[in-house]
């Protein structure tokens, strides 16, 4: 039984039938009514691809999560991309799309091309902790939308490539300057990795305000790390051997800072009687620490739902304006007190 079953039996032409599909109001109520009921007696099935092509929009956004062997697994043990996640397939629905989740590995791009050349989608989204230029360049040289929640995964930026911008430099000054007003002088940072340009763009944040409030910038409290816990313990391990510890920290991103307050225990060092310290992201664990964790707020749902809304524009062919930036603002908690 097909589209062209139901219109013979029904005596109605098969535009008609699509109509009704459709939810069509082109359509008289008996006619549609006759049709439905032939549909439920011969317990008739719309073939979805064909409506996707009749209708021409699938309202359904792609989620690509491009994995990188090398690196942490999203889904499985990250706690920054959950709430990027949600947040995008909450705005997709209550905008009347779909969201469809894809996973692949960042060297097999297959997975993702399919699902636009085979219609299921109208656009796509990237997230993954890696570059992915080549799959971005992939999909728009074939004459596809995407766009990209991270503005680390891209070597160059491109407007035709809708992505949220954090402003890094501007809110690791913030960062740095909290702890210029309580008092401190020994102010350390542990960066990220010297590959990302996030984790640069932070470092020259807290040297431009170390140097704006004339404060000299000591070497020594420049621990060059990874975003990783191992990078916190390790630098906190290296001051104390050196005898160099600062009296305050700006760990680039929370990950680092749970290593920092793990090694401080044993070394007898309290947080914030001895050290204070500042993370970044604002991750959900930061307020269970012991003591609490101040940290930067990443705007990440903002961002996702910003990226979804403009996506969305894109696809309806919608005036839309260019996204502006975001910048991440200070959580204050329990780790940070005045200098003694």
């Amino acid at each position: 039984m097909d589209i062209f079953d139901i219109a013979r039996i029904a005596g109605v032409s098969r535009k008609t039938v699509q109509r009704v599909l459709n939810h069509s109001d082109q359509v008289r109520p008996e006619t549609r009514d006759r049709i439905l009921q032939i549909m439920e007696e011969h317990h008739y099935q719309p073939n979805v691809s064909a409506r996707r092509l009749v209708k021409k929009k699938t309202h359904t956004i792609g989620l690509f999560i491009i994995q990188d062997p090398q690196k942490h697994r999203i889904y499985s043990d990250d706690l920054f991309y959950s709430v990027v996640i949600g947040a995008m397939i909450n705005a997709c629905s209550e905008r009347g799309y779909n969201m469809l989740v894809t996973m692949t590995d960042l060297n097999d791009s297959s997975p993702v091309l399919k699902l636009y050349r085979e219609k299921s989608i109208d656009a796509g989204i990237i997230i993954s902790w890696s570059n992915v230029q080549s799959i971005v360049d992939q999909i728009t040289s074939a004459g596809f939308l995407v766009g990209v929640f991270d503005q680390n995964n891209v070597s160059r930026q491109a407007p035709e490539i809708p992505m949220p911008l954090l402003q890094n430099e501007v809110s690791a000054m913030v960062a740095t300057n909290h702890f210029i007003e309580l008092g401190h002088e020994e102010i350390g940072i542990i960066t990220g990795d010297e590959d990302n340009s996030a984790a640069m763009e932070r470092l020259r944040g807290y040297q431009k305000a170390m140097e704006a409030a004339g404060i000299p910038i000591q070497s020594s409290y420049i621990y060059k790390g990874k975003f990783s816990e191992e990078s916190g313990r390790d630098a906190i391990n290296h001051w104390i051997g050196q005898g160099t510890l600062p009296s305050a920290i700006v760990c680039s991103n929370d990950h680092i800072a749970f290593g920092a307050l793990e090694a401080l225990k044993p070394a007898n060092r309290k947080v914030p009687d001895d050290v204070s310290l500042i993370g970044f992201d604002n991750l959900l664990l930061t307020e269970y620490t012991s003591p609490a964790l101040t940290t930067m707020n990443v705007p990440r749902v903002e961002m996702a739902v910003s990226l979804v809304e403009q996506l969305i524009h894109r696809i309806e062919e919608l005036p839309y304006e260019n996204m502006s930036s975001f910048q991440a603002t200070l959580v204050k908690r329990d780790s940070c007190r005045q200098k003694k």
